[in-house]
């Protein structure tokens, strides 16, 4: 059996919760609107054993494609949903997952993805601060490319990397300058 549909008809968490308590086993490739690829999710007997998104993996694969709003999926039964590379409780993770929708959109507000983070000085506190003060350098950069460098390296993802980021502005590590003006 397979299911296909755009992400407006049917929402994700929707589409998961569905699989999860129907005990189905397969793939799911969830597509952006231009049809490139966002991710694959793989279910077995209802349980979700696999999540890749990039260079993601496991719950951080999973709630990035929670982020996900457009575009659309594929739902294949059919599909051998490949080895079990985690057992992840699905309900659970649809909780946090939403929840760090909601703190990412919180967090959105408050750092906006074209503002530029100035380095002022100081040291990282953790693996995710690490790396954002590696991708920022000695000069500047904006929000939207130190997300991205994180989600490529499959390091963090974004919800890790704008907390790691209000931490260096609560520390005063970083500041927020201009925005970048398009």
């Amino acid at each position: 059996m397979s299911l296909k549909g755009t992400l407006a008809e049917l929402a994700l968490s929707d589409l998961i919760e569905v699989t999860s308590l129907g005990g189905k086993s397969g793939r799911l490739d969830i597509v952006h609107p231009d049809g490139s690829p966002a991710g694959t999710l793989a279910f077995r007997d209802g349980r979700l054993i696999s999540a890749v998104s990039g260079a993601l993996q496991g719950e951080r694969a999973f709630y990035a494609l929670l982020a996900v709003r457009e575009g659309g999926f594929a739902f294949d039964s059919e599909a051998d949903p490949g080895p079990e590379a985690l057992d992840l409780p699905t309900g659970s993770l649809l909780m946090e997952g939403m929840r760090r929708l909601d703190e990412i959109y919180r967090l959105r507000d408050s750092i906006p993805g074209t503002a530029r983070v100035i380095f002022l000085g100081g040291d990282a506190q953790d693996p995710v601060e690490k790396a954002i003060l590696g991708y920022l350098g000695p000069g500047e950069r904006d929000v939207g490319d130190i997300v991205a460098g994180a989600l490529l390296d499959g390091l963090a993802d974004e919800y890790e990397s704008l907390r790691a980021l209000s931490r260096l502005l609560e520390r005063g590590v970083v500041r927020l300058g201009e925005e970048e003006r398009s």
